[in-house]
């Protein structure tokens, strides 16, 4: 009871210092700024060195985020700002128009959202598409946390073009683009090649959150590849774009190691629970300057090819432990891992294994010809065609006696 009521007198005092704060900035502005008071009639050129000015921006941030945040804000803008004819735009908060299509994205939508140094001014996704027996059209993931965010329709846009040199309903797109006056485009798992043009619009950087640390790893698939490489850690990248594939430069890069037990599920879910605040804090370090691009090093490029289901597709008898495990780490989500038997399609569903073992003999195979396992499997769980999941005990003597006795 007595920390409700410590919280809420902290509430009103916050919003009275700011009432008070607010009150003396626009006499201020009145009187004694030497760009919009008494004083500009006396003091020619542009005394205040940022746009929007000092006393603007501070009334910006005392009304975004009340006194006791929003007065070391100002302090920071006052104590930085000198007197210069060039303007330095450097706003209250950052206009972001957000780009994604995959469920990777929505933790960063979300955070960008609920982080008062952005306004996210529009969201653009890929369109509704018919789903299950009814065909009915239906929103994806992005589009569904945009809305349970509270953006409205119209602030949710679903272009099938984005071209504006190739079409009509690019160049309508790019027109509504440019209208929002971005600082900011991010674009993370979008699934369409970003034209020139939009890259041009924003007026700090287009940004792309890639899933790996470039410039290895360009192109459709960095978070299964590095899996199928077997690599020991990877990272996301904050990238600058260009016109290029993954070629941009290299704004600032998150590492962390790969545990022998992560898959590409669990590694996702990594990037979605650091990857926001990184994205959020380096966007604004880039647009205060503290942060410089660096073009990638060439040298060291390497680039990954787009997933198909036949990748997925091992031979348990005859595949390396080694090359079978690290597929199944990379295709967790899909396409899963598989082998026919009897023209019938068998997925492994889970697959743990013991870590010192599998050092010892991961070059033996998954099963040999009698079906016995290899000493490192801890778990194995397969899901036959046209059965449930089963354990290695019910395949083996179960399913596999069954389509011996067919």
């Amino acid at each position: 009871m007595l920390s409700h009521l410590l919280i809420s007198t902290l509430k009103k005092l916050d919003r009275f210092l700011a009432r008070i704060t607010i009150g003396l900035i626009r006499c201020y502005q009145a009187t004694l700024s030497p760009d919009k008071g008494l004083l500009s009639f006396f003091l020619k050129g542009r005394i205040c060195g940022h746009e929007p000015h000092c006393s603007a921006y501070g009334l910006k941030c005392l009304q975004r985020y009340g006194f006791w945040h929003g007065l070391p804000k100002i302090s920071d803008r006052i104590l930085h700002c000198t007197p210069t004819m060039q303007k330095i735009y450097d706003p209250e908060y950052y206009r972001v128009v957000f780009f994604s299509s995959a469920p990777i994205g929505t933790p960063f939508l979300t955070a960008l959202h609920q982080d008062p140094r952005f306004e996210v001014v529009g969201v653009v996704t890929q369109q509704d598409k018919p789903v299950g027996r009814g065909l009915k059209l239906t929103p994806n993931v992005i589009k569904q946390t945009a809305l349970e965010l509270g953006f409205e329709e119209q602030q949710i846009q679903t272009p099938r073009k984005i071209n504006l040199e190739t079409s009509i309903e690019g160049k309508n797109f790019y027109d509504r683009l440019q209208a929002k006056s971005p600082d900011f485009l991010v674009v993370i798992a979008y699934g369409k090649l970003m034209p020139v043009s939009l890259l041009e619009l924003p007026t700090f950087a287009p940004i792309n959150v890639h899933g790996s640390l470039l410039p290895q790893y360009r192109g459709a698939s960095p978070l299964q590849s590095v899996f199928l490489d077997q690599q020991t850690h990877t990272g996301i990248t904050v990238m600058h774009m260009d016109a290029g594939m993954d070629t941009g430069a290299i704004v600032d890069r998150l590492a962390f190691k790969l545990p022998f037990d992560r898959t590409v599920k669990t590694l996702i879910e990594k990037i979605q629970e650091t990857g926001p605040q990184f994205l959020n804090d380096t966007l604004r370090s880039y647009a205060k300057g503290s942060l410089h691009a660096t073009p990638q090093d060439e040298s060291k490029s390497t680039t990954c090819q787009k997933i198909t289901k036949h990748d997925g597709e091992i031979a348990p008898a005859r595949d390396s432990l080694a090359s079978i495990y690290a597929k199944y780490r990379a295709y967790a989500l899909r396409p899963k891992i598989r082998f026919t038997h009897q023209e019938k399609t068998v997925v492994i569903e889970s697959l743990i294994l013991d870590a010192d073992l599998y050092a010892a003999g991961k070059d033996q195979p998954l099963w040999d010809s009698s079906y016995r396992l290899h000493p490192a499997i801890k778990t194995l769980s397969l899901k036959p065609e046209g059965k449930k999941s089963m354990d290695r005990t019910s395949f083996k003597n179960g399913y596999l006696k069954e389509k011996k006795s067919d």
